[in-house]
């Protein structure tokens, strides 16, 4: 049968952040039997080990980390960490957040065992971080001003994710917006919300066209 590549089903697992999509996973329960549904993950790395395939042949087989995502994590958990963020960065880091967003969100090779579920955390804090930063201040639905500014500091907007109506969806640059408090409650709970969503979405699409080129230092 030969080696697993990333094509079909394997990149849609590798890269269904990027894409934009939820990674939802199911357990067979055996012939004519239903499937029970196990939760949304994220695909957090991979490895590539030696494993025989249905006619015993040993091969490169595909084996990836999967961590299983909070799904009561949401908009609640989302503003917390908006509202205690740190000041906003200089304009000369926010090059860095963003080449630190994509990696993070990025699945890579990995050959040793990790703690998914810290990693997954890790990830949505860096793109938190960048989103809030690529922002500037200005809500990327209204394009006005934020409303205050926060006690620790800079202004306060709040992370959107804009692939998923509760708000947990994939930790993306490309699908994750800072938007004013009006804004995002608009898009939840509004006339309108919908229509407004796409809007984001679309802005989205031109601030993050392409990813970042790695540094040489980069793992």
């Amino acid at each position: 049968m030969g080696p697993m590549t990333f094509t079909g089903g394997n990149k849609a697992i590798r890269d269904h952040a990027a894409d934009g999509k939820d990674l939802l996973l199911f357990q067979a329960l055996g012939k004519s039997k239903p499937y029970r549904y196990l939760g949304r993950f994220a695909c957090q790395d991979w490895e590539i080990v030696q494993a025989p395939d249905r006619e015993n042949h040993t091969r490169d087989a595909i084996v990836f980390l999967l961590a299983k995502l909070d799904e009561e994590r949401a908009d609640k958990d989302l503003v917390e960490e908006a509202s205690s963020a740190g000041p906003e960065p200089s304009a000369t880091s926010v090059s860095e957040l963003r080449r630190q967003a994509y990696l993070a969100a990025a699945p890579r090779a990995s050959g040793r065992s990790v703690r998914a579920e810290k990693t997954v955390y890790q990830r949505a804090d860096a793109v938190r971080r960048y989103v809030l930063a690529r922002a500037k201040g200005i809500c990327e639905a209204c394009r006005k001003p934020a409303p205050f500014d926060r006690k620790s500091g800079g202004p306060y907007l709040e992370p959107h994710h804009t692939r998923r109506v509760s708000d947990g969806g994939p930790d993306h640059p490309r699908w994750v917006a800072a938007l004013c408090p009006n804004c995002h409650s608009q898009i939840h709970f509004g006339v309108g919300g919908e229509d407004l969503n796409r809007h984001v979405e679309a802005f989205l699409g031109e601030v993050e066209p392409d990813e970042p080129q790695a540094s040489s230092g980069s793992p």
